[in-house]
């Protein structure tokens, strides 16, 4: 029980800002980070649910409420999801040989083309966002695009590593067996419970994640060498919004067909 709290402390300590009890940076308390890292996206769901009580006993205007479900994630997860989005579409767009990429996604400072996708990206989950209805079925199944988004990041991240990638080979190393296991529990759990609610939503939600996880896996391998930290982050944030899309086009089928 101890190595599962410090796994999970050191989980939000690395993929949040929300405040936890300091402990030691080893590998054995990081043990399970990526297969707690699923968790975070639970609070940040249950956060946005709660929310949209609060926007419903107050009466708050649509638009608002799409803007708070763009932000709050993205503020929960310090924004370190972002980073790696933005970094790997400047590398992507460089065009360059592998280890050029590697380099632009470890160079701190941001191009033009991490700028403009960021803003796309900010912008087109805000629209996705405002097209969603508030109530308490879809702000569930709005969370669980959270959770399995970083379920699918968590695995992509046990794939094979790029030559000198740094922290996410020290996860990498000190991952336990069981890990890649115990993420698709995670992914199975959330979709049999996204199907309680939506058997469409579950199944757009499953081809999304499939989608996205050989999409990344494929980038990594031809064009950075194996995975990295930022693709991962990459992932991440590309799984987020295609789930939220899968979420959306699920909701208008029902709404406009059945």
């Amino acid at each position: 029980m101890k190595t599962v709290y410090r796994s999970v402390v050191s989980a939000f300590m690395t993929f949040s800002i929300i405040p936890m009890p300091m402990i030691e940076w080893s590998a054995d308390n990081m043990r399970g980070l990526l297969s707690a890292l699923p968790l975070i996206g639970v609070v940040i769901g249950g956060l946005c649910y709660l929310y949209t009580l609060l926007a419903g006993l107050l009466a708050l205007p649509a638009i608002l409420s799409a803007v708070v479900l763009t932000i709050l994630p993205i503020a929960i997860s310090g924004g370190i999801h972002m980073d790696g989005f933005a970094d790997t579409i400047d590398a992507l767009k460089s065009y360059a040989p592998p280890e050029k990429k590697r380099a632009i996604l470890k160079d701190p400072h941001a191009g033009a083309f991490a700028i403009l996708g960021v803003c796309c990206y900010v912008l087109f989950y805000f629209g996705l966002c405002a097209a969603l209805p508030l109530d308490w079925k879809t702000m569930i199944l709005f969370g669980i695009t959270h959770v399995l988004a970083r379920a699918v990041g968590a695995m992509l991240s046990l794939l094979p590593i790029s030559k000198g990638e740094g922290m996410l080979r020290t996860f990498h190393e000190a991952a336990a067996k069981p890990s890649a296991w115990i993420l698709l529990i995670w992914i199975f759990l959330c979709l049999c419970g996204a199907a309680v609610l939506s058997w469409l939503a579950a199944c757009v939600s499953a081809a999304a994640c499939v989608f996205v996880y050989l999409y990344v896996r494929h980038t990594a391998k031809k064009q950075f060498g194996g995975m990295s930290g930022d693709l991962a982050g990459f992932g991440i944030s590309l799984c987020s919004i295609a789930l939220l899309l899968g979420l959306v086009l699920s909701e208008r089928v029902v709404t406009l067909w059945f």
